[in-house]
């Protein structure tokens, strides 16, 4: 069983951090951001990664060894450990670990068109599954659409993007492993082709 720590901070505790401990990698893509908000956001959470790292291993791991891939940042000087990031709203969230993890936070904020928006964004099945229950469509829709990202994120593709439903009979039912977490703002799941437990821990301010 991978136990999978997922480190949880919040962004508008972090205010005016450097990129001096950068990667070339990662300040070369900072310079295209145009939003002070995502500048923010992306040095945080290469920040958050490089200590996730540094609890995996056991000693430091500095920041500057943390580069940018074609689509996820990657701990160049640990090439065994995979590393996955997500950010919504305030919140930012990163894990570490031995095996291949996706991770994916949304935060829960009540939609009026719950239902429109299930059959718009899931499969058939799945958006049947969000509004058979009317008081439970919006953790629903939000657990379902959490797993989907986190699985993708996972190099689950093929399970998730091809139209087929991970809801069978009104039951989850996908041959990869999930687990997932209810904040009281913010649902966090992750996913990944191992058995796996979810951990988290809150480090409000670096």
């Amino acid at each position: 069983m991978l136990h999978v720590k997922v480190i949880l901070t919040q962004i508008s505790l972090n205010p005016s951090l450097s990129s001096d401990s950068l990667s070339a990698s990662s300040k070369a893509k900072l310079v295209t951001m145009k939003s002070p908000a995502r500048v923010q956001q992306f040095i945080l959470g290469r920040m958050l990664l490089a200590q996730a790292a540094t609890r995996a291993l056991g000693v430091d791991y500095a920041a500057a060894d943390i580069e940018e891939g074609e689509f996820f940042p990657y701990l160049s000087k640990a090439a065994h450990l995979h590393a996955s990031i997500s950010h919504s709203g305030d919140s930012l969230g990163v894990t570490v670990n031995t095996e291949r993890v996706g991770l994916d936070i949304e935060s829960c904020r009540p939609k009026a068109n719950i239902a429109k928006l299930a059959t718009f964004a899931l499969h058939q099945d799945e958006a049947s599954w969000v509004n058979a229950e009317e008081a439970e469509a919006q953790e629903r829709f939000y657990l379902l659409w959490t797993l989907r990202e986190a699985a993708f994120k996972a190099g689950l593709r093929e399970h998730v993007i091809r139209g087929s439903s991970i809801i069978t009979d009104s039951n989850l039912d996908v041959d990869w492993h999930w687990a997932s977490a209810r904040e009281p703002k913010q649902r966090i799941s992750i996913a990944s082709a191992t058995a796996c437990s979810l951990v988290l821990i809150h480090n409000l301010a670096l």
